[in-house]
């Protein structure tokens, strides 16, 4: 007997606005939800966008993420926490398991723990929705192509040999064939693994034809780049503050508004904001929520680096995007693969600006229009 229920496995609100997108396309089937983690307060904004439309799912299911114990920790130690989260992984599969479900969509290629559960739960059909411009490098390594950190595809439970030895060791997952359900079609389709296939969209059914105003404000969406040691704070601080007077050279002159990354230090992010002469502004609403909800738009949204620049310019492609071209010497971790999400802002918005806030030489790596 064929599936009569479709799944959905997500860990933030962008794989979520995803979720909603492919989830609308299917109006006559069931589908579960399984929401597995909550980091840097993501749970609370997937809650805010499911409140729009909560009867979309037949049920919800939540799960602890991945344990992040301390690299200080000793390697068993660490394995014994990945172990019992694993165990829990494994239970809540069997629970949803049953008679397998015909499609199952998923939100992070990297995600070791979304990724248990896929190979768990019986599909049918398998998609990979949008986390970002992370989604482009998750097409090369399937296909074999040079991505710019191919360690973080490879991501593995047990680190010593002993777990292994006792508890054997990680199975590859490797699903033979997958759609990509993205925005990034266009960068996707070159370089598509054979059996593969993409699924374009727009997020049309976020969108709106109704008319709105434009007003002269600016959003500058932070980063989270000092609290995750890819940026030392003087340069951070130095590439927000000149910016904003970027920002103004250029032709911006309204108001500017910061909006925090959920992974920023609050206090941290308030000072920064108030050295720009930004008006601070956090909340646990998602960008793309707030911007869709905005009874006046604003006159662009600038970043650093930030996927939502990506999902915003899809929701509104007349809404211009500006980024701050990073400077030698900014990046102090994961470099390529920051500068990789920068190439995949600059190939896929149309209407994207780069100014150079600094005096320093940008990176050579990067074209700038």
């Amino acid at each position: 007997m064929p599936a009569s229920a479709d799944l959905v496995i997500v860990s933030s609100p962008l794989q979520y606005l995803n979720a909603v997108e492919w989830r609308r396309r299917r109006p006559d089937r069931a589908v579960d939800l399984v929401l597995l983690g909550d980091r840097a307060g993501g749970g609370a904004a997937i809650d805010l966008l499911m409140a729009r439309a909560p009867s979309l799912w037949r049920s919800v299911r939540r799960c602890e993420g991945r344990p992040r114990s301390s690299r200080k920790a000793p390697k068993i130690l660490r394995d014994a926490i990945d172990l019992q989260h694993r165990a829990r992984l494994r239970r809540l599969a069997a629970s949803l398991a049953g008679g397998g479900y015909a499609a199952l969509a998923f939100g992070d290629y990297r995600n070791r723990s979304q990724r248990e559960l896929v190979d768990r739960i019986a599909h049918a059909e398998l998609t990979l929705l949008d986390d970002g411009s992370i989604t482009p490098q998750a097409a090369r390594c399937r296909a074999g192509e040079p991505t710019p950190d191919p360690s973080r595809f490879a991501d593995r439970w047990l680190r010593t040999r002993l777990a292994r030895a006792l508890f054997g060791g990680d199975r590859p997952i490797d699903p033979p064939r997958l759609t990509f359900f993205t925005i990034y079609g266009a960068l996707i389709e070159p370089t598509l693994r054979p059996g593969d296939r993409v699924e374009r969209h727009a997020f049309e059914s976020w969108r709106t034809d109704a008319p709105a105003r434009s007003g002269d404000e600016v959003w500058l969406l932070g980063a989270n780049h000092v609290e995750a040691g890819i940026a030392c704070f003087e340069t951070h601080r130095r590439l927000i503050v000149e910016g904003v007077a970027a920002l103004r050279r250029v032709g911006f002159h309204g108001p500017v508004l910061y909006r925090p990354h959920r992974g920023e230090d609050r206090s941290a992010a308030e000072a920064l904001a108030r050295a720009a002469g930004a008006r601070f502004e956090p909340s646990i609403t998602p960008v793309e929520l707030a911007y869709l909800d905005a009874p006046v738009k604003p006159a662009a949204v600038a970043v650093v680096a930030s996927s939502a620049a990506d999902t915003l310019s899809v929701i509104d492609p007349k809404l211009p995007i500006v980024r701050f071209a990073l400077p030698e010497g900014y990046l102090k971790r994961q470099r390529d693969h920051i500068l990789a999400v920068v190439r995949a802002h600059d190939a896929f918005i149309k209407r994207l600006r780069v100014i150079e806030p600094c005096d320093a030489p940008v990176h050579r790596s990067l074209a700038i229009r």
